[in-house]
């Protein structure tokens, strides 16, 4: 009589009381080409990338807590990959890592590690990170980490100099690609360690390129007045200025984050300027919402604060570099296409407003070019008549205002108007009563001549 055993299928297990029959039926199951859960789901196995493989904080003082090493685990198998642990070998030495709870990477995803240092004691600190995941060639990963603390009482304390701390790459062609050089330099007389160079900037035209092929990867000990080079792209889009900072971290006790400012922008129209752009949004908004902005009068300049594109025209602004940009674009978008100048520009419409309570606003805006090297005073901008106000903006700033039954003006752009730089006129027309409004014979002139 056959046993029970002899009669199974060579792939089904035998029960938990039996443990010397697993090691047989594990063994035979392979002529059948066992598939395993992984291999069904997607084919291939998973497979670990745990980067950098060394982390090392260099040489600090007792008394300063370095943080912010990234350690990244990734998956880079055909299948997904189960992290099981990642811990440090030694929990007594001085260093401290994320919790991290069991996590499943698909192909190529990536969980990002922190560790942190904060000795507590004279000499070398060492320690492993040890990763563990369902990995078959590699289930347990390490990365070392070191970190040192000087005997020497007069160790001395790194300082991080740049040089530029700022810098304009002006009008650039549109699809065009400049760079600029940034060197980091240590003026200090102990090592300098640098930990991140990142970018602060609502533009994604300019790139950082930390030159890792020189370098290498983040963090750097830089030696006292020893230096590094990191380069800056620019390559515009369109015709907005462009602002940002690269933010330089680093164990400086004095700046321990050091920001480079950068500015660029483009030219997009040939000539003087781009042409009109104007935007009457058709609506008639209340004035009666701020207690701090009552209007009592025609060409109360508190007028100007009610108009709809977020900016306030500026009045009791904080930042008014950036409502003029957030008035620019406002104005971009609901206007259309610009008109070609071919003379003085006239905007009349007729009003029915209840006054002072409601007001309709205008918007005449263009980008003009001032060439390099000439004096931005043989220019002015000039209006004959309006009804009820306008105020002129050039560059963020507040040129003035002309209300009804004033006699024809002009403002000169001396102390606003920007050489070899792509500038921005904003008028804003405000009407705050039932009857007309209208702007009439709004240019620019140079030496007295009107500018096409």
């Amino acid at each position: 009589m056959q046993s029970v055993l002899e009669t199974r299928h060579p792939c089904v297990y035998p029960t938990p009381m039996r443990p010397f029959f697993v090691i047989v039926m594990l063994s035979a199951c392979s002529e059948y080409k066992f598939v395993s859960k992984t291999d069904a789901m997607g084919g291939g196995d998973p497979a670990i990338e745990v980067s950098p493989d060394f982390v090392d904080f260099g040489l600090t003082t007792l008394d300063t807590a370095l943080a912010g090493e990234v350690v990244t685990i990734t998956n880079v198998g055909e299948a997904p990959l189960d992290v099981f642990s990642a811990t440090l070998a030694d929990a007594t030495a001085p260093f401290a890592v994320t919790a991290m709870a069991e996590s499943t990477l698909a192909v190529e995803e990536s969980i990002d590690l922190i560790i942190d240092y904060a000795p507590v004691d004279i000499g070398t600190d060492r320690t492993q990170l040890i990763v563990t995941s369902s990995d078959p060639d590699r289930p347990e990963v390490s990365v070392e980490v070191q970190g040192q603390v000087s005997g020497d009482p007069d160790f001395g304390t790194p300082d991080l100099v740049v040089n530029p701390t700022a810098h304009d790459f002006g009008v650039v062609d549109i699809d065009a690609v400049v760079t600029t050089s940034v060197e980091l330099r240590n003026a200090g007389d102990a090592p300098l360690r640098v930990t991140a160079l990142d970018l602060a900037s609502a533009s994604t035209e300019f790139v950082v390129d930390i030159q890792e092929s020189t370098n290498g990867p983040l963090p750097w000990s830089i030696a006292a007045d020893d230096t590094r080079n990191i380069n800056v792209h620019y390559a515009p889009i369109d015709g907005t200025v462009d602002v940002g900072e690269v933010v330089i971290a680093s164990n400086d006790p004095d700046e321990p984050e050091l920001p480079v400012e950068i500015r660029g922008s483009s030219r997009t129209f040939e000539g003087f300027s781009t042409g009109w752009f104007i935007y009457d949004d058709g609506l008639d908004h209340e004035t009666t919402s701020s207690s701090d902005h009552v209007i009592d009068h025609h060409g109360d300049s508190d007028l100007y604060w009610y108009e709809p594109s977020g900016a306030h025209g500026l009045i009791d602004s904080a930042d008014p570099v950036a409502d003029f940009a957030m008035m620019r674009d406002f104005v971009i978008t609901g206007a259309g296409a610009p008109s070609v100048v071919t003379g003085p520009m006239t905007f009349s419409s007729s009003s029915t407003l209840a006054t002072f309570a409601f007001a309709t606003f205008t918007y005449v805006m263009c980008d003009f070019w001032i060439e390099p090297g000439e004096d931005p005073a043989r220019y002015e901008v000039s209006a004959s008549a309006v009804d009820d106000g306008i105020q002129v903006m050039v560059n963020s700033q507040i040129l003035g205002r002309m209300n009804l039954g004033a006699s024809p003006t002009r403002w000169s752009l001396a102390d606003v108007g920007t050489p070899g730089s792509v500038n921005t006129l904003i008028v804003i027309l405000v009407d705050d009563s039932a009857s007309m409004r209208y702007l009439n014979e709004l240019a620019f002139y140079k030496d007295g001549v009107m500018v096409e």
